[in-house]
């Protein structure tokens, strides 16, 4: 089987079971961990997948189909993502400094704006930028190239605008929380951008439905011990509430109530 071949096919097994190893690949291939490792670093490149630590995901904002061809996938848990936005609004004041990460929970958030708030917003991320013109007017972009996976804006002026510049609120997003209390993401250069968000932001809420819980990304770039807030639809096991207990992290949970 050719190179290309071979990678076709691993996009088509990631898109299928949602989550392959490395080690399931290299069987499945007759290749070496090396091969197939390449193989992801340059589909991931491509933005036809997500690497994790061990293995790839489907790209995270839209799947591939058989040819290659991005797919754009609709909101997962809407419901749980909207519960988190009506919260998470609660934490803005008239006049906050607002840095809205990259993704489907932070754009909910934009939509939950209220009229009566005036704020000074900024996003590395263009859609999410559409959505705060909406209720804003002026939005800051940051951010130096897009990419194909999450449509997330980085970059070394993104980041040196980052370093620069603080936020009253920073609204975060993460792929993973593990149980040691990390937080990480599928990518290096988005993990640059959420670090320097959290140096920069006087007060960090983490927005994050359940799914991210007790999950291990690629990059780690915080830990919980940098969050001041934490909003999720689902209410915490003991385990994982103890986590953020320690850390000091004001907890909001088990907002989605199903009657």
């Amino acid at each position: 089987m050719l190179p290309e071949e071979r990678r076709q096919e691993i996009v088509r097994k990631v898109n299928s079971s949602d989550r392959v190893t490395v080690e399931e690949l290299t069987e499945a291939f007759g290749v070496s961990g090396a091969t197939i490792r390449r193989d992801l670093a340059s589909l991931a490149e491509d933005g036809l997948i997500e690497r994790f630590h061990g293995g790839a995901l489907p790209a995270s904002n839209g799947r591939t189909d058989d040819t290659g061809t991005r797919v754009e996938r609709s909101v997962e848990n809407p419901n749980g993502k909207r519960a988190i936005a009506e919260r998470a609004v609660e934490e803005l004041g008239d006049g906050d400094a607002v840095f809205f990460d990259t993704g489907q929970t932070t754009m909910e958030v934009a939509r939950e704006l209220p009229e009566s708030v005036s704020l000074l917003v900024a996003t590395n991320s263009p859609e999410n930028a559409f959505e705060l013109r909406k209720a804003c007017g002026e939005v800051k972009v940051v951010g130096d190239s897009l990419r194909r996976t999450s449509d997330a804006l980085v970059g070394p002026s993104g980041e040196s605008y980052l370093r620069k510049t603080n936020f009253d609120v920073v609204f975060l997003e993460t792929d993973a929380i593990q149980q040691d209390g990390s937080l990480s993401v599928s990518n290096e250069d988005e993990a640059r951008i959420k670090s320097l968000l959290v140096d920069g932001g006087h007060r960090v809420v983490l927005v994050a439905d359940g799914s991210k819980l007790d999950q291990q990304s690629f990059r780690e770039f915080a830990t919980v011990d940098d969050i001041d807030v934490f909003i999720t639809d689902v209410a915490l096991d003991e385990d994982m509430r103890a986590v953020f207990d320690r850390a000091g992290v004001e907890v909001v949970d088990n907002l989605l109530v199903v009657s």
